[in-house]
């Protein structure tokens, strides 16, 4: 993927980098895992050279028309404990906009621990606390959350 928040890397390494990555993922028909920050109009850039690829764009940051966008093209989306954030509005705008059945629940450990563990490290005994909070996002059972981001993982990773 592709972390323009920091400038030690350059942006032209990364994307070449990225569409290296890409070009394999299609060569050997795997999903991709995509770490997109502060990167977002590059990022689908190189996701529209590939068509074929698809997978999940995790720790997701951006916004619910960009989800429709990658979602439209096959994606899934990845919510972290940031759904738990009381700042976090476009998080929880974009989990109440797209499909659920577009959705998965992430750690990214041991960073993004979920209220009211943030701050501390993660682990994936704390997924629960994200899937209570989609259920409330949505208006949903957890147990519903639970039974679709289960089969949406089963789907992403091909399994």
């Amino acid at each position: 993927g592709l972390d323009y928040h920091y400038e030690d890397i350059p942006r032209d390494r990364q994307q070449a980098a990225f569409r290296a990555q890409m070009g394999l993922a299609r060569d050997l028909s795997l999903p991709v895992i995509v770490h997109e920050r502060e990167a977002h109009e590059d990022g689908l850039r190189i996701v529209e050279e590939f068509p074929e690829v698809t997978g999940v764009f995790h720790c997701y940051s951006g916004s619910a028309e960009m989800a429709k966008w990658l979602i439209a093209r096959g994606w899934y989306i990845g919510f972290t404990g940031v759904l738990t954030f009381k700042n976090a509005r476009k998080a929880v705008e974009t989990a109440a906009a797209i499909p659920l059945e577009r959705i998965v629940l992430e750690t990214d450990c041991p960073y993004m621990s979920p209220e009211p563990f943030r701050g501390k490290r993660n682990d994936p005994g704390k997924l629960y606390r994200m899937a209570e909070r989609l259920a409330e996002i949505r208006g949903i059972s957890v147990e519903e959350v639970h039974a679709a981001t289960m089969e949406n993982g089963k789907r992403l990773y091909r399994i």
